[in-house]
């Protein structure tokens, strides 16, 4: 279990997250409708402009052109067909970013080390963006 799945407030949760993922240098909650991350928690302050671009890659994997190309392959005639995970993986990290299923804006995004058990960010950080969300 996760501890972040334990109601607290935002920054906590997203600390909490960091903190349950070795390898984890940063967990942040944006919203993609403004391409604004809202709360961070990151090993070491990052500039201001990797964090707007963050949040603008998070916007193009789960909602735009990347995402419209996928749009086929999960369209099953059931449910929501947008993605609800992406991945880009590299040798120097792993980013992972999760949506909030429904309408939501909401998102997660992850960076961590290369070599992350990458279900164990999958399913803490859906549990900690479920617990975010219920909140608000």
């Amino acid at each position: 279990m996760c501890e972040a799945e334990i109601a607290m407030d935002m920054t906590q949760a997203l600390d909490s997250l960091r903190a349950d993922l070795p390898g984890c240098s940063l967990v942040a909650f944006t919203d993609l409708s403004s391409n604004l991350v809202l709360c961070l928690s990151a090993a070491a302050k990052p500039a201001q402009e990797e964090v707007d671009r963050l949040s603008a890659i998070a916007s193009v994997v789960l909602d735009g052109s990347v995402a419209e190309g996928a749009a086929p392959v999960l369209q099953s005639g059931e449910g929501d067909s947008r993605a609800g995970t992406a991945m880009l993986l590299t040798e120097r990290d792993a980013k992972v970013f999760l949506r909030q299923g429904g309408d939501a804006p909401e998102a997660l995004i992850c960076i961590c080390a290369p070599d992350i058990d990458l279900r164990k960010v999958v399913d803490c950080g859906r549990a900690t963006l479920d617990g975010i969300v219920s909140q608000t």
